[in-house]
């Protein structure tokens, strides 16, 4: 609970320190699918961003996540690194990401077409919790480790009148998470978003 306690609020902290700092910014709410490789399990995954834009073809921020992937095995063990499970009622994977991100936008097409492609790539840490009712005491159920994604995608203008923007983005999250017991969580795989951006502050694009 400490832990999750300190992560809200550095989360809190860097958004805070963003958005004072920004003078053209964004905020981005995003919501899809993870497709981690350890569980090899499809789950849950949202993310929200604030971004300062430093001109309109580049931005720096901050983006906070949660992932949730759920499962049950049929008759089958699961098997974590070298730790082997039995099958249960119920497992839950909790993941909690914070990156400092980067994007470069094709800031022209929006005005000219009403979308624009960009691309982002965002590095910094993953926290995790393991629940799994058949684990034994002495295991170590909270996993952390560097992660880095490079995402591409398109915002879309919600009507000529609009300064609302439809996102939609896939790409790639690393996350090779390991506990105090050094076995290995690998939360690394695909990802895909849709969501709603919305421009805080003044803005020329």
């Amino acid at each position: 609970m400490k832990l999750f306690k300190k992560l809200a609020l550095t989360s809190v902290i860097v958004f805070t320190a963003t958005m004072l700092f920004a003078q053209d910014s964004n905020l981005n709410f995003k919501a899809g699918a993870q497709f981690p490789d350890a569980p090899n399990k499809a789950g849950f995954d949202a993310a929200i961003s604030a971004n300062y834009g430093a001109d309109k073809y580049f931005t720096i921020g901050a983006e906070a996540g949660f992932g949730w992937v759920k499962y049950k095995d049929e008759g089958d063990s699961t098997k974590v690194d070298d730790v082997e499970f039995a099958s249960v009622d119920k497992t839950n994977i909790y993941s909690f990401p914070l990156l400092a991100v980067a994007t470069i936008r094709l800031a022209d097409m929006k005005e000219q077409y009403g979308f624009m492609p960009y691309i982002t790539a965002g590095a910094g840490w993953t926290w995790a919790k393991f629940d799994n009712p058949d684990l034994p005491d002495e295991f170590d159920e909270t996993f952390n480790g560097f992660t880095w994604q490079a995402v591409g995608g398109v915002n879309i203008l919600l009507g000529s009148d609009s300064n609302l923007t439809l996102i939609l983005e896939g790409g790639w999250r690393s996350a090779e998470l390991d506990n105090s017991d050094d076995i290995m969580l690998d939360m690394s795989g695909f990802i895909c978003h849709a969501g709603i951006s919305f421009p805080i502050g003044a803005s020329d694009y």
